[in-house]
């Protein structure tokens, strides 16, 4: 599906009528990662995959592409020019990015807010200067969380003054699980709904534009953005259906082929000397037998070194002896678990992602094989709607019997889920009119059973081991 709008200052007949060039010439498409705008960000592998992907799959199909990365933090312009402090990064390719500390975005008082407001990503002058460098035939904004919309905003009114001819088209999760906002408050010329590919291939043949293959990118664009770190995807999507989570309805669930994302791994460390890379999986374990274990043995042959992660978790009922001492000689690092909550009811209710019987076994074999301490880090969902405090507090008590670190993730009402009605019926704040209040740092889900002070307790009591 897509949402079509018009655009001002030419006509689409003038403007297409331009693209009639010499067949040796290409079309240029502009690919740009806005800016976030939040009360705290730490950059967690957050790379531009989606949008590299169709880069890469225009690339085959004809045209030349342009990314601009306004999460830059090695922009020299926004360093030097606007005088921002260095970001402090690690080693592994995470850390922090440029901030420009702005006023709160809500017209009320938000009483669960203590952080300050910020922008994130390089300033705003750097920006128009690469969006101005030439004059694209199409321009493709990435969206990511529903919060985020601020930093989509902004491109898109930037790319409106530069270049007022030029389509814009917004993809991504924002624009796929909050369409009618982006289209009414972000207004692009046309919001792109789910996998891409098709929308893409529609409006070029419509338009007399060079037309891509039908199966959609297999490989990544090539950017130094991969140097630090890289992200690969084995399996896309979701089999399962937790209610929190909509997964499902960002892109239906297949199984990856392992043999093309080796290829991957060893193009990147080859083209960029790329060592960390993270797996943007949802269910990476999911049928391991027949993709994740020979991807495992493909790397293990290889010798050659590579620091993995799993910063969307992993399920814990897939984790088995066999499996954890391959990934150990793999490169993995760390392991993230989608623990949730110790309440069996929880698990019943909301999808069922591990048995509870199994968890103390799963951590001892993590520990048999080196992974322990910092080294695991459990991820329990707090604050959905109509939940006790007491009910994530014993989840704390029951994972402090383990040496692991503790993860407490604040509920984020997620629009196309299941639990999305029920969250709109007992928000404090209207979450389906904006999304800057299905920020986490807003509390949406307050109630007298589980306060803002709960949350923090929470939070105290399982930092501390």
């Amino acid at each position: 599906m897509s949402i079509d709008m018009p655009y001002a200052a030419e006509t689409k007949a003038n403007f297409y009528s331009n693209l009639r060039r010499e067949a040796s010439l290409r079309p240029l498409a502009m690919l740009i990662m806005p800016p976030i705008y939040d009360f705290a960000f730490f950059d967690l592998f957050l790379k531009p995959y989606g949008l590299l992907k169709i880069g890469k799959w225009l690339e085959e199909g004809g045209w030349e592409c342009v990314f601009i990365n306004s999460l830059d933090y090695t922009d020299e312009f926004s360093r030097k020019t606007a005088r921002r402090k260095p970001p402090v990064r690690y080693n592994n390719g995470t850390g922090k990015i440029f901030r420009q500390i702005l006023p709160p975005p809500f017209s009320g008082s938000i009483p669960s807010v203590k952080r300050g407001f910020a922008r994130y990503g390089i300033c705003e002058e750097s920006l128009r200067l690469k969006i101005m460098a030439r004059k694209p035939d199409i321009i493709l904004i990435s969206t990511f969380m529903t919060y985020w919309y601020m930093g989509v905003s902004e491109v898109v009114k930037i790319c409106r003054e530069i270049w007022p001819s030029v389509p814009v088209i917004t993809g991504g999760v924002y624009a796929t699980l909050f369409p009618e906002h982006c289209k009414n408050v972000v207004m692009p010329d046309y919001v792109a709904e789910g996998e891409a590919w098709n929308f893409l291939n529609s409006f070029f043949k419509k338009h007399s534009l060079p037309v891509c293959s039908q199966e959609g990118g297999k490989f990544l664009m090539d950017n130094p953005v991969w140097e630090d770190a890289a992200v690969v995807r084995l399996n896309n999507g979701c089999p399962m259906k937790c209610s929190y989570c909509a997964s499902a309805k960002l892109s239906s669930f297949s199984v990856g082929c392992h043999e093309t994302v080796f290829k991957q791994l060893v193009y990147l460390n080859k083209k960029y000397g790329t060592s960390n890379f993270a797996f943007y999986d949802d269910s990476l374990l999911f049928n391991k037998e027949k993709t994740f274990l020979p991807l495992l043995e493909e790397i293990i042959s290889s010798n050659i070194k590579f620091n993995f992660y799993t910063p969307n978790g992993l399920h814990i009922d897939f984790l088995d002896t066999a499996t954890v001492s391959m990934m150990k000689k793999a490169g993995f690092k760390e392991i993230r678990l989608g623990f949730e909550s110790s309440n069996p009811e929880f698990h019943k209710k909301n999808g069922k992602k591990y048995n509870a019987d199994t968890f103390p076994a799963v951590i001892e074999t993590l520990k048999t094989n080196g992974f322990y301490g910092d080294n695991v880090i459990i991820y329990m969902l707090a604050g959905l709607p109509g939940q006790y405090a007491e009910e994530a507090k014993e989840s704390v008590r029951y994972l402090k019997k383990f040496d692991v670190r503790i993860s407490v993730s604040e509920y984020s009402p997620v629009p196309g889920s299941i639990m999305w009605e029920e969250s709109v019926k007992k928000s404090i704040y209207p979450i389906s009119e904006d999304p800057l209040y299905h920020n986490n740092s807003v509390f949406p889900m307050s109630w007298e059973k589980f306060s803002y002070k709960d949350m923090q307790d929470i939070k105290n009591f399982a930092r501390y081991r």
